[in-house]
């Protein structure tokens, strides 16, 4: 399995992050999705491919991608 840790201070042109929320695009697929720490607490997986998954905390300090 990859993983990629996002970092709010080094965010790809294809990325963003708004408190507890992030967009991100699926390394798969190349869908660009949503996912929010309070509405997804387990992760969302990709809406498109579904082969990829997002995951923030509710907090908003730490979030990642990963895919296998």
């Amino acid at each position: 399995m990859q993983e990629r840790v996002l970092d709010k201070n080094k965010l790809a042109k294809t990325e963003d992050w708004v408190g507890n929320n992030i967009a991100v695009t699926c390394p798969v697929c190349g869908k660009v999705y949503v996912v929010s720490g309070a509405l997804h607490p387990e992760g969302r997986k990709c809406p498109d491919c579904g082969e990829s998954v997002g995951h923030v905390d509710k907090k908003g300090e730490n979030a990642k991608l990963y895919w296998e």
